[in-house]
């Protein structure tokens, strides 16, 4: 099954040149699942299949209790989403906030919210948002997956390991195993970052992030 990308700006080339594919990917659709086994040598196309549905079913679940505990934030949130996917993020972000005002608890809304700001490259309040969603529904994988990203920007790998991990018990995906293999291997446990970047290469070989993580086992062989 191929990854879906959709076309947006590519954004943040700060770290590696796939850094905009990397945060299209991750945060503004939905993210490549895996099979979380880690024995495995190859993903077998049901097991895919089942954890696409499985992170659907993750998403279609919070909208609908969005629309049904707050209907106008819901509409007001498809309102944002749609200026979002027209790049207008001013816009996107000011309506995120409008629902807000009728749904500050959300963890869908503050997800997107700093999601939005992450992509205006405004950290500081994505970072914000984003550690108020984890705050309030703490088993939504999606915000942890952000922060992990933005505490690899900040250079504080540490803490990158410590969101990622929790993102990929909730959903292993393809895009936290990247970055987490990316954080190991900023803190010197190769093995570790060898064997997630292995993992994608097996899922991923030939897109972006599987052609990335080859780069960085060669680096780790020299």
């Amino acid at each position: 099954m191929k990854m879906k990308y959709e076309l947006f700006p590519i954004l943040l080339f700060k770290r590696y040149h796939i850094a905009g594919l990397l945060i299209i990917s991750i945060f503004f659709l939905n993210s490549c699942a895996l099979n979380p086994d880690l024995d495995q040598g190859y993903f077998e196309q049901k097991d895919r299949q089942d954890s696409f549905e499985a992170e659907k079913k993750i998403e279609d679940q919070s909208l609908q209790q969005l629309k049904n505990t707050y209907p106008d934030a819901f509409n007001i949130y498809q309102q944002a989403v749609s200026a979002e996917s027209l790049g207008q993020l001013d816009a996107a972000i000011e309506l995120y906030h409008k629902a807000m005002q009728q749904a500050p608890e959300d963890g869908l809304l503050l997800t997107r919210l700093g999601l939005a700001y992450l992509r205006k490259e405004d950290v500081v309040p994505a970072r914000r948002y984003l550690l108020k969603a984890v705050s309030f529904d703490p088993d939504y994988y999606k915000p942890r997956l952000g922060l992990g990203y933005i505490y690899l920007q900040n250079r504080q790998p540490q803490k990158a390991v410590s969101q990622l991990e929790k993102s990929l018990e909730l959903l292993t995906t393809i895009e936290g195993t990247f970055l987490l293999g990316e954080a190991f291997e900023t803190l010197g446990e190769l093995s570790k970052a060898r064997e997630l970047y292995q993992r994608v290469v097996r899922f991923d070989n030939k897109h972006k992030l599987g052609k990335e993580a080859v780069i960085r086992l060669r680096s780790m062989e020299k």
